[in-house]
């Protein structure tokens, strides 16, 4: 069963993709200082939708890279 779109489920998302980045392919951690993220800590208007469109970034991000590695 999916989990709801919540903060947190999202949040808990972005963090095990990110550490999966960083410890399997250091050299595309590295490069995700440069993907946009316009959000920060203090910002008070992050949406679930903004969430949900940097989840979906960074996993695409590390789907082509693996493709790329093959």
């Amino acid at each position: 069963m999916k989990s709801p779109d919540t903060f947190q489920n999202l949040t808990r998302k972005i963090f095990r993709v990110t550490t999966t980045i960083q410890s399997l392919y250091p050299e595309l951690y590295f490069l995700l200082n440069e993907t946009p993220l316009w959000m920060s800590s203090n910002d008070k208007n992050i949406t679930l939708q903004d969430l949900k469109q940097y989840l979906t970034t960074i996993r695409m991000q590390l789907i082509t890279f693996k493709k790329d590695k093959k």
